[in-house]
């Protein structure tokens, strides 16, 4: 809907040059019949005009979206047309008008090839009956500013997709190092205490079940150490990160506090991110009875009561918190992890996501 209103508004500051061939209709020498159709047709031009704008045409595929959108540019044409006799040459303006619509509705070639050539066509056909070449002219202006518009977007939505694209290949390249680094150890750990225990099956039986019991553990933990950075490929939803959030601290005997107002879509994803990883860190290493979480517009806080930040494996100084700070460095916002206030008897840990 955003996009949309923007999209409006963008394309009904430019009605203003209807005022041209207005004008020209209003104050020319012809039937008053002829100057009110004029009138008429510029109003419903401009509605209908507006209305290509509201419908956003670029990509789609159906035979029904092709025929609606040719039949808008045939009623623009019709009403341009209902113009031309009180209006005259100065009614190639709207000319101007179709160029847009074709050149910001549909594809970027296609919508260049058709706008210019439409323009071109309105220009020859108003050429004879030019008394002064400055309409055709101040529409060629206008012509080039649209061209250049839209190709200047068109290569600005390209290189945000580049970067989105690099991100994203970083992003695998750091899961495969992850996912290799994991299984590497693992399994080659694996692989020693295997053959330990087949030798110790009929030398020590005990030792040998011991070391099983060992491999099962291992491969265990190295199993959830896969999922967790395979997860990374996934982008979580807020909605369900609360939910797997009040599980994880009910299932490791933490209670949670948790209280959730509605937030823009750009602040949800981003506080998913964090969500997840601050409760991780709360459960693994806290060693903390009670986990508050409050999401807020613009702000998450998880507050903890467990051994604060500068015990064992210290909340920020895992490569998780490293990786959300970056990530809310892009997203424009701060990430801080510090000691609770110094009126409660056990340190713990405040980490908070909020707009820089």
């Amino acid at each position: 809907m955003g996009i949309r209103i923007y999209r409006l508004l963008y394309a009904g500051v430019w009605l203003v040059f209807l005022a041209v061939p207005v004008t020209s209709a209003v104050t020319a020498d012809v039937a008053v019949g002829l100057q009110a159709l004029a009138v008429a047709a510029t109003a419903c031009f401009a509605v209908v005009y507006l209305g290509l704008f509201w419908h956003d045409v670029e990509g789609d595929e159906t035979a029904r979206d092709r025929r609606r959108f040719a039949g808008r540019m045939a009623v623009l044409v019709v009403l341009a047309c209902l113009a031309v006799p009180a209006a005259g040459y100065t009614a190639v303006t709207y000319a101007c008008f179709l160029t847009a619509a074709l050149v910001f509705t549909l594809p970027l070639r296609s919508g260049l090839v058709a706008g210019v050539t439409a323009w071109v066509a309105a220009c020859l056909l108003a050429l004879p009956f030019a008394e002064t070449p400055w309409p055709l002219f101040g529409t060629g202006l206008g012509v080039l500013f649209i061209v250049v518009i839209r190709l200047a977007d068109h290569f600005e939505h390209r290189q945000l997709d580049a970067q989105e694209e690099l991100r994203h290949a970083a992003q695998r390249d750091a899961i495969a190092r992850d996912v290799h680094d994991v299984l590497g150890h693992s399994l080659t750990v694996l692989s020693i205490r295997a053959q330990l225990a087949r030798r110790m099956i009929d030398l020590d039986p005990e030792r040998a079940r011991e070391e099983i019991d060992r491999i099962d553990s291992l491969a265990r933990e190295s199993l959830g150490q896969v999922r967790s950075t395979v997860a990374r490929l996934r982008t979580p939803l807020l909605a369900s990160e609360l939910e797997t959030a009040r599980e994880a601290l009910a299932a490791a005997g933490i209670t949670a506090d948790v209280d959730v107002h509605t937030v823009e879509d750009g602040e949800a994803e981003l506080f998913a991110w964090a969500l997840r990883e601050a409760v991780t860190n709360v459960v693994r290493h806290s060693g903390a009875s009670t986990c508050r979480v409050s999401v807020r517009p613009g702000m998450l806080r998880v507050e903890d009561d467990g051994v604060g930040t500068t015990e064992g494996t210290a909340f920020g100084a895992g490569s998780g918190l490293r990786g959300l700070r970056e990530r809310a460095a892009t997203a424009g916002a701060r990430l801080t992890v510090s000691a609770r206030s110094e009126d409660h008897e056990r340190p713990g840990t405040v980490l908070e996501v909020g707009r820089a």
